[in-house]
């Protein structure tokens, strides 16, 4: 089997601009969680199935073109991730959710969205 690039450069996109992206993002796809529920006999007895948000979360470069009041008000919005696998995430109906504090010395703002259970596309 040949080896295949899985880490290093991420693109992400919010409403199809590209932001800055800095650093390594985390991604959480969502959709369906399971949960083992046990009884007090000791054995399995299934599972409690529930639907969980789709996130993703890291730093951008704050440049000039950075509007942070505006990031911070964003709601219902497509954020696209493109990952160094060749696969893309889509998060859909996505709203800033991080507190977007800024580290002075790289001009990094942390950020975080939150979604609709998210896609993945190959």
């Amino acid at each position: 089997m040949a080896l295949e690039d899985v880490g290093g450069i991420f693109k992400l996109s919010v409403n199809g601009v590209q932001m800055n992206l800095k650093g390594d993002p985390t991604i959480d796809i969502g959709g369906e969680q399971r949960t083992l529920i046990m009884g007090a006999d000791g054995r399995a007895h299934g599972y409690q199935v529930r639907n969980t948000k789709a996130s993703v979360s890291g730093t951008f470069t704050d440049t000039s073109d950075l509007d942070l009041v505006l990031l911070r008000k964003m709601k219902n919005a497509t954020v696209k991730i493109e990952k160094p696998n060749g696969k893309t995430v889509i998060i859909s109906n996505a709203a800033f959710s991080g507190d977007a504090s800024e580290a002075g010395a790289e001009g990094e703002i942390n950020f975080a969205f939150e979604g609709t259970p998210g896609k993945e596309l190959t």
